[in-house]
């Protein structure tokens, strides 16, 4: 670990947080710490978790200046907070923790749904530091010992709530390796339910229908372990998601899908098979485009 410094004596680092906290040390909250530490100037990097395993680990691993289990001692003397917690306990920490964060201390968080986030944000008359973050990366295990400080290199972080210390947190990001995006919180939701979600309760539906007829895991190749891989998912991350989640329309929309090429399996309909392979495949490799805008109306 460390040693610990004056945040006040220390320069700047070029995202301008001297003092970064995290709450919550697993996979995610723990790759953003040992992506920090491993900056050339990094910022001092305090957290907080109710697991003091993760805490231990990540002190001798050198990802973390200081920790501790009382969020107050962690929260004292930041300039960032990162809330690395499940969206529901995110949603109970940001009511609890409202009066300890430094006057001026910019609030963000990892949840993959903002607009609950914002709203609460809001109704803790807190929007103007809050800025929300969802880094699109991730991985099957979790807690501190699964976090790795080349995790989130290369991902897209969806940003959104330009808050007071927006530029500051973009750039944050930006210095770990990933690749900032803005949107609004709603259009991340809606995102995010038809490209996280969907996939997610598709791999859930067919584990089900490979476990109802008979088949194990070890009877799949490659291609079909790989579709089942989001079905080891934790259901205690995904269910506070789900139940915000608008991917019900989704669902229906793929099951309405595997309907239409079911029938045409049945009926042996090999032209309309071969053209759902096509521009599957077309889809696939990024040569189907969207269709361009409409032309703006007249002035």
């Amino acid at each position: 670990m460390s040693p610990a410094t004056d945040p006040s004596t220390t320069p700047a680092p070029g995202h301008g947080f001297r003092t970064v906290a995290i709450v919550g040390l697993g996979l995610i909250g723990g790759s953003l710490a040992r992506a920090l530490a491993a900056l050339n100037r990094p910022p001092r990097v305090v957290a907080t978790s109710q697991a003091a395993s993760n805490l231990e680990q990540a002190e001798r691993a050198g990802a973390i200046d200081a920790g501790s289990t009382d969020p107050e001692a962690v929260l004292a003397g930041a300039d960032l907070v990162v809330y690395a917690t499940p969206l529901d306990v995110t949603l109970r920490l940001l009511a609890d923790h409202r009066g300890r964060w430094p006057a001026g201390a910019v609030v963000t968080d990892v949840a993959s749904l903002k607009g609950p986030v914002e709203e609460a944000m809001r109704a803790l008359g807190e929007s103007a530091r809050y800025t929300g973050s969802h880094p699109m990366a991730g991985g099957e295990g979790s807690g501190f010992g699964h976090s790795a400080a080349d995790l989130l290199a290369g991902s897209t972080v969806w940003l959104t709530g330009r808050g007071a210390g927006a530029a500051g947190v973009e750039a944050l990001w930006r210095a770990v390796g990933a690749h900032p995006r803005w949107t609004t919180a709603s259009e991340h939701d809606r995102l995010m339910s038809w490209c996280s979600h969907l996939p997610q309760l598709a791999s859930n539906a067919l584990a089900r229908v490979l476990q109802e007829s008979g088949h194990a895991p070890s009877d799949l190749g490659t291609g079909g372990t790989d579709m089942v891989r989001l079905a080891g998912s934790s259901p205690e991350m995904w269910l506070p998601l789900l139940a915000r989640s608008e991917a019900g329309a989704a669902l229906r929309d793929l099951a309405r899908a595997a309907r239409e090429l079911a029938d045409a399996l049945d009926g042996r309909d090999l032209e309309a098979i071969e053209d759902w392979m096509r521009s599957t495949r077309s889809w696939r490799a990024g040569a189907a485009e969207p269709p361009p805008p409409p032309p703006a109306p007249a002035t």
